[in-house]
């Protein structure tokens, strides 16, 4: 009896401690091998047998509760061997995965898809690879988007050869443009900025659809494009590439990286690019690009160790264009001469770091992002001068951690971004200097990979508008297999740089009337999209469908109804909303020929002077068919894109007693380009324009420059004709 007695007693305790053993949950940190300073984000670790299961977070890391039913964890990422791991009372494990699938008699070939929707991301979210930058030689960050049926792109007068792009209907300045989400390319620079960004030195671009995060500030709109630069430790020790096209442009690209020993490491990135000929197609008298010289350099720098990461660099820029008649001479000064003329000089200046501080909490950590950046402008347009003298600070401190488990995991900090924008129009001063101090929340809540769930809250005090406040709200659910539905909605706010976001109306004979230039515009984003990865005839094919709407509350209003001889710009007193429908369907046509088709319709209206209306300029719609073929180990590669342009509204306006067109016309462009790949070597050759299409007569008055009804902003086609252009690249990898 006493030894019975005994023998429960034992099997109690040993029970009780084998429950609280199990009522323990599991951390751990997934890393590749040979490589721990980096975790691995999204793999799956669950319960053999079971369905209990996670995800790690952005740091690699994981929490999980102990399982019942299994006492065997799992660890599965694409690309990388899965691992197979005894849980014996350990509470901490850490996984390092090697990349690559163990297979017997098998050989199963991955291609890359050259744009994707992010799986785990409940923002709508398209990346788009290095391989979809190879498929046009796209010479800066505004040309990446050439294949893009997201993203229009065009140019914004027909004299300084600057390109601008539009998303979800609305111009780019709505878009929030981020270098790995440090915010770059504001006020004075939006005009400018996205040809500052060479598109050799991408390694990939991120287009958020809709409100992004609020830890990345209150002044995405309409959405997010994040550029990700070829990294000092990735997998790029070198490249070089130069290109040339028939109207004599000559650009040139470098990149070196170095590994200095096991913490640092820093690449060097370079570029400068000119024009060569003077060109006159359209016999106008005008330079139908303008003589420019670009040099860019950037450094970088990477660290690590256990307990922290920096990214710190660099980057100079300068650029000088020459434009105007043929008969404008530029070593004179303008009102020396009765021929019109532009130029314009833009020096740059940028210095940022990201630190990353890992706490000893599991998935708990500290970032801090820095960045200074100085842009000055000095121009003329004929007998208009235009300066911008601009200086932006920005720090923003994070903290990341979660309640509970990593199914509940938050953000939280508080960001400071100083502008001082000078704008100089003609001796007039009528630019801003703005201070804005806030604090912001972001909520994740992701129980499983099915389902997550965003919601974050700013608020702001600006020195200029006072106190605002920015919700935002993200939702992403699997409807079942392979079919995602996300919904998002949010407000944005930003300050407008009034002449500098709109130089286009420089190279023009109109006036600026300007009623208010200290408005804050205030806008709602909502979104819904859905994604679906079918299996079409054996075949891979992806479908994807959206619905985003813009509303205004403040809007800066560019009016061009009211006299054609004027701009007149003023606060919203009305409605103004963008409608954007948009389909895309990518399917693998057959073996190594991939297809892209997409449709997108807009539908882009304001209230001008009391009435509602079309915007201008804006494309009622736009449809493209992209198609690439690579033969077998990519020695070969064949694209070609279509883009079908619908009508847009155009301002009224009459020259020599006659009233011009007040809707565009339709048109057709097609870009092709043919890639010979070698080791480390490519050769590729290719044409834009194939058509032929352009605008008829895009300089209005081009015989009197100096006249009332002079006007070379009037662009809604493309300017120039078939072009052809070669390049060579040269990558060598570590």
């Amino acid at each position: 009896m006493k030894s019975s007695s005994k023998k429960l007693l034992f099997v109690t305790i040993l029970s009780f401690i084998l429950n609280s053993m199990n009522a323990q949950n599991i951390t751990g940190r997934v890393t590749e091998q040979g490589n721990n300073s980096a975790g691995l984000v999204g793999v799956n670790v669950y319960w053999e047998g079971t369905t209990e299961g996670t995800i790690t977070d952005e740091e690699g890391v994981f929490e999980l509760k102990r399982s019942s039913n299994s006492s065997v964890l799992m660890i599965s990422y694409v690309g990388y061997q899965s691992e197979r791991i005894v849980i014996d009372g350990q509470t901490n494990v850490d996984v390092q995965m090697q990349p690559g699938e163990d297979l017997n008699e098998v050989t199963v070939a991955y291609r890359r898809k050259s744009t994707s929707v992010s799986k785990l991301d409940p923002i709508f979210t398209v990346n788009i690879s290095d391989k979809e930058l190879t498929k046009f030689a796209c010479c800066n960050l505004s040309e990446s988007f050439e294949t893009n049926a997201s993203v229009d792109v065009s140019y914004a007068d027909a004299v300084s050869g600057i390109k601008q792009i539009k998303m979800l209907g609305l111009s780019g300045r709505y878009s929030q443009l981020m270098m790995e989400n440090i915010p770059i390319i504001r006020g004075g620079e939006v005009a400018f900025g996205l040809n500052y960004i060479p598109g050799t030195w991408m390694e990939s671009i991120q287009v958020s659809k809709g409100t992004s995060a609020v830890k990345n500030g209150y002044e995405s709109v309409t959405g997010q494009i994040n550029v990700h630069y070829k990294n000092p430790d990735g997998k790029e020790k070198m490249h070089y590439n130069v290109y040339g096209n028939q109207d004599g442009k000559i650009e040139a690209n470098a990149g070196l990286s170095f590994k200095l020993n096991e913490r640092w490491t820093t690449n060097l990135l370079l570029h400068g690019s000119g024009n060569a000929r003077e060109l006159d197609m359209n016999n106008d008298g005008f330079l139908d690009k303008p003589m420019a010289a670009t040099i860019n350099v950037m450094n970088r720098w990477n660290y690590v160790n256990e307990k922290m990461t920096a990214k710190l660099g660099f980057s100079v820029i300068s650029e000088s264009r020459n434009g105007g008649q043929l008969n404008f001479d530029h070593h004179q000064a303008p009102e020396e001469q009765s021929a019109y003329g532009i130029g314009i000089d833009v020096t740059r200046f940028n210095a940022f770091s990201k630190l990353g501080f890992i706490l000893e909490r599991p998935s708990t950590s500290i970032g801090w992002i820095t960045s200074v950046n100085y842009f000055n402008r000095e121009s003329f347009y004929g007998t208009k001068d235009f300066d911008v003298e601009q200086l932006n600070l920005y720090t923003n401190l994070i903290y990341q951690s979660y309640f509970n488990n990593t199914q509940h995991t938050y953000n939280m900090g508080v960001s400071l971004v100083y502008d001082d924008n000078r704008e100089v129009y003609n001796n007039l001063e009528i630019g801003y200097d703005e201070f804005v101090a806030g604090g912001f929340f972001e909520y994740n809540y992701i129980p499983s990979e099915r389902l997550s769930l965003m919601l974050g809250l700013r608020n702001d005090y600006s020195s200029l508008h006072g106190n605002f406040i920015t919700p935002r709200a993200h939702l992403k659910y699997d409807l079942g297999e392979k079919m995602t539905l996300r919904a998002s909605a949010g407000k944005g706010y930003r300050t407008p740089a009034i002449l500098s976001e709109n130089t286009q109306f420089l190279a023009s004979s109109k006036q600026f009337i300007i009623s208010d230039n200290a408005i804050q515009e205030e806008a709602w984003n909502y979104g819904i999209s859905l994604t679906k990865e079918l299996i079409i005839n054996k075949r891979d094919a992806s479908l994807s469908l959206e619905y985003f709407r813009t509303d205004f509350q403040n809007q800066l209003i560019v009016d061009l109804d009211q006299n054609q001889g004027a701009v007149h710009f003023y606060n919203l007193d009305g409605r103004s909303y963008a409608d954007s429908w948009q389909a895309e369907l990518f399917y693998e046509l057959f073996n190594r020929f991939e297809l892209t088709a997409g449709y997108r319709y807009n539908n882009v209206k304001a209230t001008y002077n009391g009435e509602l209306k079309k915007t201008p300029f804006v494309s009622r719609y736009k449809g493209m068919l992209s198609g690439q073929y690579r033969t077998n180990m990519d020695k070969w590669q064949f694209d070609v894109t279509l883009q079908f342009h619908g009508d847009q509204r155009l301002p009224l306006a009459i020259v020599d007693g006659a009233a011009l067109p007040t809707t565009s016309e339709q048109y057709m462009t097609m870009i092709a380009q043919v890639t010979k790949n070698y080791r480390n070597w490519s050769f590729y050759a290719g044409a834009e324009n194939l058509t032929n299409y352009t605008q008829d007569n895009a300089i209005i008055g081009a015989e009197n420059p100096f006249g009332d009804n002079f006007d070379a902003s009037r662009i809604w086609g493309p300017l120039y004709g078939r072009m052809f252009y070669l390049g060579i690249k040269y990558n060598l990898d570590r």
